[in-house]
């Protein structure tokens, strides 16, 4: 038996106990991301230019900080990410952009993922299995149409070590991520003007903060509001008449969901959303037991 002394002996030996201490990174069989600013901190925003190398030697291999030659080299815009993250978490999620030398946009291909400029480096900080996330998109892109892939890397920043972080896609119209057709940010009418379109549940913090609010709270009586905001295309391509015309269809589907009749066999919510990637996801959420889930960093096109 466990007595309430002993528990509380253990909490005063835990607070006694320094919470961290600087490791060293000798090698890992996971490949090494560096990330050199010169010594300049990393800011929330704008992006800072700043050299990344990536240190992979294969499957079965052991990777050293030091090896030669880096898996990729090259320059990068990086920046802080995340809201509530970034203010309470010592390990600090990032974006990534790819760039060339003269610090426009390169599209490359990392560990073995699709090329592209946009990417994730995650620290899946309150999560010490560290897998949470990995796992969840895993399940998604087994059954749904696109989940981000997902690889672990050690990260080290000015040679200083960082831990295990997850190098993730960044969610964008793109042929190898969220396939949907380019708009054109000229249309304003027609059937082009019905897609492609991507939003976002989130903070009103975030990079793309322009948007709607729906039209119900997602409780009645509560002080929070739903906030729709556009991630694709971005708050400064998209033209009025886009706006009104996605703004029109999620108010129109909220209307219908309110209804009595948001079940009817012709005129249902089914007509309006894909029934099984809503269950893709409900299902995924449940399991992964997700805080966010609903509210935030979720997205829709």
């Amino acid at each position: 038996m466990i007595s309430g002394r002993t528990i509380g002996l253990w909490w005063l030996g835990l607070l006694l106990t320094p919470l961290a201490t600087a490791q060293q990174l000798e090698s890992s069989n996971l490949p090494i991301l560096h990330i050199y600013t010169d010594g300049v901190t990393i800011p929330d925003e704008p992006k800072l230019m700043a050299t990344m190398t990536l240190i992979d030697n294969g499957p079965g291999q052991r990777n050293h900080p030091d090896d030669p030659p880096p898996d990729y080299e090259g320059r990068v815009g990086i920046e802080k990410r995340g809201s509530t993250s970034q203010q309470l978490y010592d390990k600090k999620s990032y974006a990534l952009e790819t760039r060339d030398e003269f610090g426009e946009n390169r599209n490359v291909s990392l560990l073995g993922l699709p090329a592209e400029n946009d990417w994730v480096l995650h620290g899946p900080y309150s999560d010490k299995s560290l897998l949470r996330n990995a796992l969840a998109y895993l399940i998604g892109e087994s059954i749904m149409p696109y989940a981000p892939r997902t690889r672990f890397v050690e990260l080290m920043i000015n040679d200083s070590y960082w831990g295990i972080y997850l190098l993730t896609e960044k969610i964008k119209r793109d042929q190898n991520r969220v396939a949907i057709s380019k708009l054109d940010p000229t249309v304003e009418s027609g059937d082009e003007l019905t897609g492609g379109y991507i939003l976002k549940l989130d903070k009103e913090t975030g990079a793309a903060s322009d948007g709607f609010f729906a039209l119900f709270d997602p409780i009645p009586g509560s002080f929070q509001r739903t906030f729709f905001q556009y991630h694709y295309p971005k708050p400064a391509d998209i033209n009025l008449a886009q706006e009104n015309y996605i703004n029109d269809y999620i108010d129109d589907l909220e209307r219908l969901l309110q209804s009595d009749d948001y079940a009817d066999s012709l005129h249902g919510y089914w007509q309006q959303l894909d029934v099984a990637t809503f269950i893709d996801y409900l299902l995924i959420n449940e399991l992964a037991i997700n805080v966010d889930a609903y509210r935030l960093s979720t997205y829709l096109y």
